[in-house]
């Protein structure tokens, strides 16, 4: 381990004391009144007789809950994970350090770790992914759809409205790229609409903040890519008054990923996995995607450290999840058909950070256990029909027939996005997710789920 390293977790540990004091000093014991009895007249003294001292009695103090102690522990390693890291975008070598700092951080808490490496085909844009032909050649940060068409184009760039069929020119888009603004129908639909007419390529600015990766349900002939709002709006404006000449490149590469695999070996072959993965898309600090979720597995890590649990804890965080579930796939596909059966079930944790209660979803046994053991130790969860759009690494095992369980925070509004910053965390969604996957994962109620798989 680094030096640096080492000053890293010597701040987290500060840190965690700092605010586990703070809990310990509002847990005074004024939190219950005692009731007052009807005062009883008192004798008259005795003169002769000196009074006797009264002690003053001294405050008894509520120990902190495993709530508010998991929600001080995971909002610290929270913080210190994005000073430390910033953003991680898959398949860099930022991802990569931020594996080695996970992989460290499971060791102190004596797992046995891996890293598990595996290669990517990724699509790369050419410098930063749109170029005007300016008088001095301008370039917009882009980033490429997923199942986008590969190829090196130039042409005009008309703007298309949200590319529906009325919003496209009367002669068509021919030889041109389009400039189309994110909203109402599916990408694939802006990029069959716009290809029918012509175009050989399709630029979809975002109606919200920040860029984002989206997905296409087929491959077309040409480039997709995406921009942000602002830069969508700006080019919008220069195409008023003047046609303009744009060109992407868009071609692929082999990139290094890696998982980071911590093991705490059990009796019997049963296996059970904790995952999330820990990348970002692009310049994006991913406070709540998903760098609340390693924070939670850290964490998690800790708490059952010295536990017996009655099988294999595999705590696994997963690199190019953004790309598509890249390394949760890789994961799944190197196990052997005897390991698969063995792994009983997998919890997943992604963008856990915002929203009214801790949320899950998954497997109808498993969730109806997580819900039972929130009543118990007072944390709500609410048992949800699933996400809105997009996925995460449960569905990996999913696909492979493995029982999962998704928790998620309800408020997904700024992932993907510059606003993805550690201000709208909400410490205790991190507690509330750790302490009752800790206490679920401790019960002999899961201890039975599992032998019965």
């Amino acid at each position: 381990m680094t030096n640096q390293l080492l000053a890293v977790h010597a701040a987290v540990r500060r840190r965690l004391a700092v605010a586990i004091a703070v809990f310990l000093v509002f847990a005074v014991a004024c939190t219950s009144a005692t009731a007052t009895s009807t005062p009883t007249p008192a004798s008259t003294p005795d003169p002769t007789v000196a009074p006797t001292p009264t002690a003053t009695p001294e405050p008894t103090r509520a120990s902190p809950t495993a709530l508010e102690l998991a929600s001080a522990e995971a909002f610290a390693e929270l913080e210190e994970f994005l000073e430390e890291l910033g953003s991680r975008e898959s398949a860099t070598a930022q991802e990569a350090a931020a594996a080695e700092y996970l992989q460290d951080r499971f060791q102190e808490s004596g797992y046995e770790t891996e890293i598990q490496r595996f290669t990517i085909e990724d699509q790369v844009l050419a410098g930063m992914g749109l170029t005007l032909d300016l008088p001095e050649p301008e370039e917009f940060a882009a980033l490429p759809l997923e199942r986008s068409g590969l190829g090196d184009v130039s042409g005009i760039l008309t703007p298309v409205g949200l590319a529906m069929p009325g919003d496209l020119p009367d002669g068509g888009l021919e030889g041109r790229i389009a400039l189309a603004k994110r909203g109402v129908i599916t990408f694939q639909a802006k990029a069959e609409n716009v290809f029918a007419a012509g175009a050989v390529g399709l630029v979809i600015y975002n109606n919200v903040f920040g860029l984002f990766r989206g997905v296409l349900s087929s491959e077309p002939d040409h480039p997709v890519i995406s921009l942000s709002r602002n830069d969508g709006e700006a080019i919008e404006d220069l195409l008023a008054d003047s046609e303009l000449q744009a060109s992407i490149t868009l071609t692929t590469e082999d990139l290094p990923s890696q998982n980071v695999i911590a093991v705490k070996k059990g009796p019997g072959e049963a296996v059970v996995v904790l995952g999330g993965h820990y990348d970002t898309v692009p310049e994006i600090i991913g406070a709540n995607d998903n760098a609340s979720g390693a924070a939670v597995l850290v964490t998690l890590a800790r708490m059952l450290a010295d536990v017996d649990l009655p099988f294999t804890l595999r705590i696994i965080p997963f690199g190019s999840e953004e790309l598509g579930l890249l390394g949760s796939r890789f994961y799944v596909e190197s196990l052997t058909e005897e390991e698969l059966e063995n792994t009983k079930a997998m919890l997943n944790f992604d963008a856990l950070g915002t929203g009214p209660v801790v949320s899950v979803f998954g497997d109808g046994e498993i969730t109806d256990l997580v819900s039972d053991i929130g009543d118990q130790i007072d944390v709500d969860v609410a048992v949800t029909l699933g996400l809105r759009g997009g996925s995460s690494d449960f569905a990996s095992f999913r696909e492979a027939g493995v029982p999962y369980l998704m928790f998620f925070g309800d408020d997904v509004s700024r992932i993907h996005t510059e606003r993805d910053t550690l201000e709208f965390v909400q410490p205790e969604m991190l507690g509330g997710a750790a302490a009752v996957a800790a206490a679920m994962l401790r019960s002999p109620e899961f201890a039975e789920l599992i032998a019965g798989r």
